[in-house]
């Protein structure tokens, strides 16, 4: 009785979708992670390793916008099975990619092959959890991201220091594979509820799309920013380890920025409000991060990227469940999928415009610029709220 009290609760099923989202991020994530040591082994420049980020978040956006209507029509079962299946063929890939325009190739199929698992794992939390818990359970999941980037940014340098950047990444994808299996067989086969009709159009719920598009592609800029440059940023400072443990704690606080600000919007009953204070942390932070000096305590500098993780990360999964509150729920998927792909479009442009920034004119100028970009977005979040058009459908639509 009390196995299936805990079942029907949803807890093993939030479980396993959290940690088939951990598999597919220690990877895709990791790539940003471990640029440095591609960076130095294929010889690039700033803006040729962030390209290394862009490639895969192409892979995954282009994943994210087929697979949309594919998730509404079908349910998230077979999408997922797919992914788990292709992840450790494109890892092969990548194995034997040892010129960077092979490189570049290998990643885009690398994201094409995990970018199921996000709107696959996304759409059924979503229908799985409705009313007051939505946004807590769709923090709760969308903290693999964090976890699988903080267990990336924690291991990942040391180990491609010594073994190099090509050395990890069958195992990890055999990890995304396993996760993701175990995670789909869990999904119902035909979701509960209503798949949407091959003639079902999204064009009546685009209009509603449009600023969190606009905006999540932005606040892409800040999640990857970090991600992809702050071990190349403070390793000179406090060494490769530092720099990584910087970039964990990071991960860490958006993490628990992902539940806690989730949890936030489900007792105000507001999402839009709650984006705009979360990404106005995000932009503070990253505007102090060159602040910090040589002769700042090692504390304080986690502290600081600890706080500015909360909101330069913790902002996703709040993100995404707003912009599937305001379309019809058969549209969910495909909602999930276009607001995703501005995010992972956001996750292309700006890294190697940010290393392009801080190649020019160092990295406390593209921090500065970066915070000012968010911040700015910060205010459009407040403004869209204020209007009406932030403030999303009434929770549980």
């Amino acid at each position: 009785m009390a196995l299936r009290r805990m079942r029907d609760s949803g807890i093993p099923f939030l479980l396993s979708a959290t940690l088939a989202q951990v598999g597919v991020s220690i990877a895709q994530q990791g790539i940003a992670v471990v640029s440095f040591a591609f960076r130095a082994q294929l010889h690039l420049s700033l803006p040729q390793a962030g390209g290394l980020v862009s490639a895969t978040s192409l892979g995954v956006m282009v994943t994210m916008l087929l697979g949309g209507s594919a998730t509404d029509r079908y349910g998230p079962r077979p999408i997922l099975i797919i992914s788990a299946c292709l992840a450790p063929i494109t890892a092969l890939a990548l194995t034997f990619a040892h010129a960077y325009g092979l490189l570049l190739l290998a990643l885009v199929l690398v994201g094409f092959s995990v970018g199921a698992v996000p709107i696959g794992g996304a759409r059924a939390v979503f229908f799985r959890f409705s009313g007051p818990l939505r946004g807590t359970a769709m923090g709760i999941r969308q903290t693999g991201v964090t976890i699988g980037a903080a267990l990336a940014a924690a291991f990942l340098p040391a180990y491609v220091a010594a073994h190099g950047p090509y050395a990890p990444w069958i195992f990890l994808s055999a990890i995304s594979a396993l996760f993701g299996l175990v995670f789909a067989i869990q999904v119902p086969r035909f979701p509960p509820t209503a798949q949407a009709s091959p003639g079902t159009p999204l064009g009546r719920d685009t209009h509603m799309l449009i600023v969190p598009a606009v905006l999540g592609f932005t606040f892409a800029a800040g999640q990857y920013g970090l991600l992809t440059y702050t071990v190349p940023a403070e390793a000179p400072l406090v060494g490769l380890a530092g720099a990584g443990a910087l970039l964990a704690t990071a991960q860490i606080g958006g993490m628990l920025g992902r539940v806690g600000f989730g949890l936030l919007s489900d007792r105000l009953r507001t999402r839009g409000a709650v984006i705009s204070l979360v990404s106005g942390i995000g932009a503070l932070g990253i505007l102090l991060v060159p602040r910090l000096g040589p002769g700042v305590p090692y504390a304080l500098r986690l502290l600081l990227y600890f706080v500015t993780g909360a909101g330069a990360v913790g902002w996703n999964a709040l993100f995404l469940t707003w912009a599937a509150e305001r379309v019809a729920p058969d549209h969910a998927a495909r909602a999930l999928g276009a607001i995703g792909a501005s995010i992972f479009a956001g996750s292309i442009v700006f890294p190697p415009l940010i290393g392009e920034a801080a190649r020019l004119q160092g990295f406390s100028f593209a921090w500065i610029a970066l915070g000012v970009l968010l911040g700015i977005a910060s205010l459009g979040a407040l403004a869209a709220g204020r209007r009406g058009a932030g403030s999303g459908a009434p929770l549980g639509n």
